[in-house]
């Protein structure tokens, strides 16, 4: 097994001391930062969600990027709702670091290209790849799902 890269390590660490600060704000009953009360909403989101995404991120699956931006964005709002002007700005700045080469060739964006249209939609086009009626049993439909009657 390779060592985990600087991304990594980065992403993982910021994200398993978010899980830290949660358990360590329910444990000690003080509010601080973003780590507010009611603390199931907390705890969902930071013990949760943080560690889920840290996961994602330690195991380079693919769609670990995609979970840091819905988290980091869900951070921010929370933060600019706790006027906490701190995590707003190393959430920004993680953002923008997720752009770096760096982070990108370890995490890459996701691309559609396995995306097909489904069976029930367009029935004709799965059968022969190409629009019109396979067996002559249904007819065809056009691009927009309506029943082209002759």
């Amino acid at each position: 097994m390779r060592a985990p890269s600087a991304p990594v390590l980065v992403l993982t660490a910021f994200f398993g001391l978010h899980v830290v600060g949660a358990i360590g704000s329910l444990a000690l009953g003080t509010p601080f930062l973003v780590y507010q009360p009611p603390y199931w909403r907390m705890l969902l989101i930071y013990g949760g969600g943080a560690a889920y995404v840290g996961y994602l991120c330690w195991r380079r699956l693919p769609r670990a990027r995609f979970a840091v931006y819905v988290f980091l964005t869900v951070d921010v709002i929370r933060a600019i709702r706790g006027q906490h002007g701190w995590v707003i700005l190393i959430d920004l700045a993680l953002l923008m670091a997720m752009q770096l080469p760096v982070f990108r060739a370890v995490y890459p964006a996701i691309r559609p290209t396995s995306f097909k249209p489904c069976r029930r939609l367009q029935p004709d086009l799965w059968r022969n790849g190409r629009p019109g009626p396979s067996n002559g049993s249904r007819p065809s439909a056009d691009g927009r799902g309506h029943v082209i009657r002759s």
